[in-house]
């Protein structure tokens, strides 16, 4: 386990450990799942903090988990480097990285881990990150203690359903598909109610609303991956270039929409840095 801690601290400022039993039977529907070890016994679990500071989003367009580089690859290269070094030091062993499409909950495998608990929103709420959060894993043969206690984090405050504007939140749960941030992605023609709630909001990508209202985010300690400091992009702008932003799978064309809803399809942005 020394060598385990050792490549783990270098990989992530917090990570944890749980089982892999709670999983086994609820894996999700995607091409990595086959990459998952057929007698795989523990998950190390590593949050990316992405957080830069309210200053830093001033003037915004885009959620910041966009704001930064696209953290993908960026996370993948880092997991993968670190079940390569485990491989190495336990030969007998599987280890395989994931992050992004992952074939288990990631939410979820953070609780389990002791890393958080999930909000009202469904996004992890951490003790020194809030929300400000991505999350992948290593998926092991090897049988590692798991953290000892859950975190419970949420006050049941509700100032995120009071703050959400498309009443995605309530208190009987999440509707996604009410969600801004899934209306701003939507490849089909957006309803009119739809296109007003963009207009309003500012937002051109995604959507931070109910976390900026949540009082767990409140002094969030920010990020120390250079990668996010140094490349950090705040609004998205009409002929932008998409390659390594966070929106740039979807296409120029969902993006260029959203930006033509405000004001009148003028190169004029709007501001989703609110609550």
């Amino acid at each position: 386990m020394h060598h385990i801690q050792t490549i783990m601290d270098q990989v992530s400022p917090l990570w944890g450990v749980c089982a892999f039993d709670p999983f086994r039977d609820h894996i999700l529907p995607c091409r990595a799942a086959k990459r998952i070890p057929s007698k795989a016994q523990s998950i190390l679990v590593a949050l990316f903090p992405y957080y830069l500071g309210e200053e830093a989003y001033e003037n915004s367009n885009i959620s910041r988990y966009a704001v930064v580089p696209d953290y993908n690859d960026f996370m993948q290269e880092r997991l993968q480097g670190a079940a390569l070094q485990m491989k190495s030091a336990y030969p007998d062993e599987e280890f395989e990285a994931f992050c992004g499409n992952s074939p288990i909950s990631e939410v979820y495998a953070a609780q389990k881990a002791g890393l958080g608990s999930k909000g009202r929103n469904g996004l992890l709420l951490t003790e020194h990150y809030g929300s400000w959060v991505f999350i992948g894993e290593i998926i092991t043969t090897m049988s590692l203690r798991p953290a000892s206690r859950e975190l419970s984090l949420c006050d049941d405050c509700d100032l995120c359903i009071r703050a959400c504007p498309a009443g995605a939140l309530t208190q009987d749960g999440f509707r996604a598909e009410k969600c801004l941030s899934a209306i701003s992605q939507q490849k089909k023609p957006l309803t009119p109610e739809q296109e007003d709630l963009i207009r309003a909001t500012g937002c051109a990508w995604g959507c931070d609303i109910c976390q900026k209202a949540c009082p767990k985010n409140v002094g969030a300690a920010k990020t120390e991956i250079d990668l996010f400091l140094n490349g950090a992009k705040v609004r998205a702008e009409h002929g932008d270039a998409l390659q390594g932003r966070a929106y740039g799978w979807r296409g120029a064309k969902i993006i260029e929409r959203n930006l033509d809803l405000f004001n009148g399809g003028s190169h004029e942005t709007g501001n989703c840095n609110h609550q």
